[in-house]
């Protein structure tokens, strides 16, 4: 699969993401200003409890149009081997441990997942720890990373 194909499964994923959610958010205010569901008492808590959730759904669903926004923004730059690691790129990684990881470095929606020929690839920012730990590296460089408790050794592998 291409980084452009790639670059489109988060977006795809990111869609369906905000579908779900805003959906979700306006049942959540219906049953919070519904008529049916007034506290009959002062321990009848259920549409104050309706409202919070519904107010976080609602910041949910802004974090994510953001973050979709973002993305489909982005351009994406082809790198090589040479290149250092930059917003837009596609890296794979190999963990002192044997595990191999693929990063996709973007603007918003850190931690997210997609899966792709049997392999995970996540999004990572330039602001999270990871991102910040991989930015500007090229293929070959090493870097040190505390994952908890344990510190890990990563090498690039790949950048694309």
């Amino acid at each position: 699969m291409t980084k452009k194909e790639i670059h489109q499964g988060f977006i795809d994923q990111l869609e369906k993401e905000l579908s779900a959610i805003t959906a979700s958010a306006k049942r959540s205010f219906a049953t919070a200003t519904d008529e049916e569901h007034h506290a009959e008492g002062k321990y009848d808590t259920f549409s104050l409890e309706s409202s919070y959730l519904a107010r976080g759904q609602a910041k949910r669903v802004k974090e994510l149009t953001d973050a979709l926004d973002r993305l489909q923004v982005l351009p994406l730059k082809d790198l090589d081997a040479t290149m250092p690691i930059h917003l837009s790129a596609l890296v794979r990684l190999k963990a002192s441990n044997g595990e191999e990881r693929t990063l996709f470095v973007g603007p918003a929606a850190g931690g997210e997942t997609i899966t792709v020929d049997g392999n995970a690839i996540m999004m990572i920012t330039t602001s999270s720890p990871m991102g910040r730990a991989v930015l500007g590296k090229t293929v070959g460089d090493t870097f040190d990373m505390r994952l908890g408790i344990d510190v890990q050794t990563f090498t690039v592998l790949s950048v694309e």
